[in-house]
């Protein structure tokens, strides 16, 4: 675009824009007291989203909601050159998976819109000419350089206007008519700043009276694009954004936005920067140090609430989210010790509790054992919605075709029977982490163990709770079983809760004289049966197990065990 562009405006803006931009008032839901809270996620359209990027959209939903207010989604695309074709459709989609509904944006338009930078493009540079026609501003003609002397390592990007004198309006006019290249400016102050921040509290940037390092913002490139600074200070101004909530990384910019407003004579809106979040190691998240693409864990089987769920506590106190709604969870025990329940939060209590004076202003680590602890919880809450359409139909509907893919020859089954899909995903729930974990939990349901594998003998002798009593109470099991005529849950339960005394019976006195004899406990009865059906060491309550195998099933799958343990395949070390 040639620089002539900067002087002419491009074409003329609408009314109740050019009404705004030339009024110091605060447009409606500014930052005064009575107006409602208005919010903003502005990502760039630079590639997927990233897990910081979710908490700070989460957290902007979160304040919103729980000030009664309300949150946009902007497209920050002024940075041509960055952009990924797709990004944005993407990020739309990703924030619908979240469950993150903002209010406006590009999709639902809204009053304020356009919501895309690069659709705005008029505003910005009607702002950047009123700063220039006040003198707060200035046009740049020269190359970057800096005052003699000066260290350019470290002001490479900081041309310092000790030694320019920027050019008359009209002078300005003639060397843009000549199709010299220019940016425009703004005069930085150079004395010191003092801010409150929500999140860190007060904040102060020293004076710099020699310029050593406080540069001339760009506020118009060369191309007649905005620069971030101007663009966002430009947008929220406009939008009516009452509070500012974003990464700390943007902390050091903060004395850039600050200086435009008080030149423009607007309102500032309350800024809170959230803290990074890191690996275990301290380092910043990044593509180079783990998987940071929210995608990542959509494909790999995280449920949107369990995430959200998991990015709530990054830097947020847990307990405050309960201390703040009502006193806390219901039923919960003050004092109790046992915090992870707290962990554990719904969408709703986040809101409700939602306090910006409880994020902390350390960094946060990603826990990703921890994600997985959360999933698993938000699976089982999921499960105990059995509204029509409610969660457990929505677990039905996501792992079918992951079942009928393992399973091939039960496909029919699973496709016309959700009630039998529902109980393979209840006696996996303990054993999978995500749905994309059910099809392996559910294999011991599906095929009968294989003692021959180096998985089964490897655990069997590794285990002295499976091996020691294994070959005695699976005969007692077999036994029993075969004989049982109820099968149902109570009966099955029954004979596991006899078979530790007939065991202990069978047992030899301690002693050549007689006595007392060994005492077998259940846990020595439950492991190996569990494993005789499953060759696996843990799985849904064995008597659940049992009863969807079925009483053939079962008995046939104790005998397997006993011929294999009597022929030798299983070997205890």
């Amino acid at each position: 675009m040639s620089a002539s562009r900067l002087s002419s405006g491009g074409r003329k803006l609408i009314t109740p824009l050019r009404r705004r931009l030339y009024s110091t008032s605060s447009p409606a839901g500014s930052s005064s007291s009575s107006a409602p809270a208005r919010l903003r996620f502005a990502p760039s359209p630079t590639g997927y989203l990233h897990l910081g990027g979710l908490r700070t959209a989460l957290f902007n939903h979160l304040y919103a909601r729980a000030l009664g207010g309300k949150w946009i989604l902007r497209i920050e695309d002024t940075d041509q050159t960055r952009l990924v074709p797709g990004s944005v459709a993407a990020l739309q989609e990703t924030l619908e998976w979240a469950k993150l509904d903002y209010d406006e944006g590009p999709s639902t338009g809204g009053s304020y819109g356009p919501y895309v930078q690069s659709e705005r493009l008029d505003l910005y540079r009607a702002y950047a000419e009123k700063l220039v026609s006040e003198g707060k501003a200035y046009r740049d003609f020269r190359a970057e350089v800096v005052a003699p002397g000066t260290d350019v390592s470290r002001t490479k990007h900081m041309p310092l206007r000790d030694n320019y004198i920027p050019p008359s309006e009209s002078e300005a006019k003639h060397l843009i008519s000549l199709n010299k290249p220019c940016v425009v400016r703004l005069k930085a102050p150079s004395g010191a700043l003092d801010h409150h921040d929500l999140v860190y509290g007060d904040v102060h940037f020293p004076a710099d009276p020699q310029r050593h390092g406080t540069e001339d913002p760009i506020l118009l490139k060369s191309n007649g694009w905005p620069t971030y600074h101007l663009a966002n200070v430009v947008d929220d101004h406009e939008m009516g954004i009452t509070h500012v909530l974003r990464g700390e990384e943007w902390l050091p910019s903060l004395p850039k936005h600050l200086w435009l407003y008080r030149a423009l004579g607007l309102q500032e809106p309350k800024f809170a920067h959230l803290p990074l979040l890191v690996n275990a190691d301290g380092t910043k998240l990044s593509k180079r140090t783990g998987d940071v693409r929210v995608e990542s864990y959509r494909e790999k089987g995280v449920e949107p609430e369990a995430l959200c769920n998991f990015l709530g506590l990054m830097g947020y106190n847990n307990l405050a989210y309960h201390q703040s709604a009502d006193g806390g969870k219901e039923g919960r025990v003050e004092g109790e010790k046992d915090e992870t329940g707290y962990d554990v939060l719904t969408m709703q209590e986040m809101i409700r509790g939602f306090d910006i004076s409880h994020v902390n202003r350390s960094r946060a680590t990603v826990d990703l054992p921890k994600l997985y602890y959360l999933n698993a919880r938000h699976l089982a809450l999921k499960l105990e919605d059995t509204r029509t359409g409610g969660g457990r139909d929505d677990l039905v509907a996501k792992v079918t075709p992951k079942l009928v893919e393992a399973f091939p020859d039960l496909a029919k089954k699973f496709e016309t029977d959700p009630g039998f899909v529902e109980s393979v995903i209840v006696l996996t729930k303990g054993t999978s982490a995500t749905l994309y974990d059910v099809p392996e939990s559910a294999h011991s349901l599906f095929r009968r163990p294989d003692f021959t594998s180096s998985e089964a003998q490897e655990l069997f002798t590794r285990s002295s709770l499976i091996n020691t009593h294994f070959a005695d109470a699976v005969r007692q099991a077999y036994e029993q079983y075969s004989t049982l005529e109820e099968w149902s849950r109570e009966a099955i339960h029954r004979v596991i809760a006899d078979l530790p005394k007939l065991l202990s019976d069978a047992q030899p006195p301690k002693d050549v004289g007689g006595g007392a004899k060994t005492k077998v406990k259940k846990a020595a009865v439950l492991a190996p049966l569990r494993f005789a059906i499953s060759a696996r060491e843990r799985g849904a309550p064995l008597a659940d197990l049992f009863l969807f195998l079925g009483k053939e099933e079962s008995v046939q799958r104790l005998n397997a065990a006993l011929e294999a343990c009597e022929q030798g395949t299983l070997r205890a070390a």
